[in-house]
């Protein structure tokens, strides 16, 4: 397939907002960098500056515009670039990147987030709540004050923002934040940015796990993610849907499975007793892409956050028809990059045949009176996903319609004198009934209307000039 090439340009037009920030009047600046829906069904990636200082908005828009372009390159970004929008968020710092522990001391205030380098790895860079500064109000507290307390108006839903900490330092670093209880940050200096910034939301979107060997001090947590496991039989492998008849369990490093998913010696941190699906993974090595079950939990948890139907006509799922006219239903389809979603439309719960495009007209006749339901499924058959177990990837929608249509019947015919004749209009017609007559059953001509009385109504042409080879039927107004 085709991948699409993406592009962004730094914003021209910034929106300028003025916050109360831990009691300090700051000056932040809310940027849009781009656009594709409504922040209700987006996953919003917006970027927060720290290490910038006064003057430096226009860097930091470029990075952040740079790293955006890096991000959504990446597989399988790139094929839902249309989930995304991007905004930036510019709050000036004291000073400078960030502190480096390894030869300075921790002081807050130091930037504005008040991140850190690890004391003994000047690779991993954190922001309070952390080993040197427990109040998480001096760093991911600043943050959700930012993105779910002042900027709730435009970005609308908690859930779907992807907050990252653009660190201005030029040495390699970055986290996920590291703080659960109190939210997550994807953090990365803008040192191999198009690296860090991707491996990082791996665990903030995707909830995935580091495939490291080697032993990191300190760290304890146990847990399985959708990339590690503990497990060695087929059943109880989260990803076995992925690996091939005959791949062995666990999997060797040898040339024949270097492009498999299998079960792979080493990963959470542990050189053995852990298992990873692939032999090199985004969340493993530098600069390699997501392995396939990566990808898969990544496109899982994009649509737990974004739903594939981003409007619907009409707007209300409940109906009232009262007219035979004909009856139009649509979808605007949230489309990734290089195939088209499935759609099949259903009424009274049976499939219609050959109705698999985003739009559908029918005719309430075709309904019936009554409580009827027309249905539109719309789901996403990508292969980058072999198992949903929570049906994720499928959207649903329902109308139902109180359908109540004018029913006539034509009765009690009785033949006139000189080729006239009367009839009897019985049913219900809220609206009045119309005679009409045609020489060819195509072209109609109203000649009388009237309105049923009692559930009925008679019509005669006595008095009319008697042509042969006329058809009559009883309908109602247009």
């Amino acid at each position: 397939m085709k991948k699409r090439s993406h592009s962004l340009t730094c914003p021209t037009v910034w929106l300028l907002w003025l916050l109360l920030v831990s009691g300090v009047s700051q000056a932040a600046i809310f940027s849009t960098i781009v656009t594709n829906g409504p922040a209700t069904n987006r996953v919003n990636l917006v970027f927060f500056a720290e290490g910038y200082t006064n003057g430096e908005l226009a860097a930091f828009l470029n990075d952040a515009t740079n790293a955006a372009n890096d991000f959504l390159s990446a597989a399988p970004y790139s094929e839902y670039s249309n989930y995304f929008n991007v905004f930036a968020v510019f709050t000036n710092s004291a000073h400078t990147g960030s502190t480096h522990l390894i030869s300075q001391s921790y002081a807050h205030g130091f930037t504005y987030f008040n991140s850190s380098y690890d004391d003994s790895s000047d690779y991993y860079i954190t922001i309070p709540p952390n080993t040197v500064d427990a109040n998480p109000a001096h760093g991911q507290g600043e943050i959700n004050s930012l993105l779910w307390t002042n900027y709730r108006s435009i970005l609308l839903s908690t859930n779907n923002n992807l907050p990252a900490l653009l660190v201005n330092d030029p040495v390699d670093g970055g986290s996920d934040g590291g703080s659960s209880d109190y939210g997550r940050t994807a953090i990365s200096s803008i040192g191999n940015v198009g690296y860090i910034l991707v491996h990082e939301s791996g665990h903030t979107l995707g909830g995935l796990g580091d495939e490291y060997t080697l032993a990191y001090p300190g760290y304890s947590t146990n847990d399985d993610e959708p990339n590690t496991t503990v497990q060695t039989n087929l059943a109880d492998i989260k990803w076995k849907a992925w690996v091939a008849d005959g791949t062995p369990l666990p999997t060797p490093l040898l040339i024949d499975y270097e492009d498999a998913v299998g079960l792979f010696v080493g990963a959470h941190y542990h050189t053995n007793g852990w298992y990873r699906p692939s032999e090199n993974c985004c969340m493993q090595s530098f600069g390699v892409g997501f392995c396939p079950v990566c990808q898969e939990a990544l496109v899982l948890a994009i649509y737990g956050k974004v739903r594939p139907i981003d409007q619907r006509q009409p707007a209300t799922n409940s109906l009232t028809v009262t007219s035979p006219q004909k009856l139009s239903f649509s979808l605007s389809l949230l489309q990734p990059a290089t195939h088209a979603l499935s759609v099949q439309w259903r009424t009274n719960g049976v499939a219609v045949g050959g109705a698999t495009n985003p739009a559908l007209d029918l005719w309430p006749a075709q309904l019936g009176n009554g409580t009827k339901t027309v249905e539109a499924d719309v789901w996403d058959a990508t292969g980058l996903v072999r198992t949903d177990t929570g049906n994720v990837l499928k959207q649903t929608n329902l109308w139902t319609l109180s359908v109540a249509l004018p029913v006539l019947q034509i009765d009690s015919l009785e033949w006139l004198a000189n080729g006239c004749f009367s009839l009897r209009v019985t049913g219900s017609a809220p609206a009045g009934v119309v005679i009409q007559l045609s020489t060819n059953l195509t072209q109609w001509l109203a000649v009388q209307t009237g309105a049923l009385s009692g559930g009925k109504w008679f019509y005669t042409n006595a008095g009319a000039a008697a042509a042969p080879k006329r058809f009559f039927r009883a309908a109602t107004p247009p």
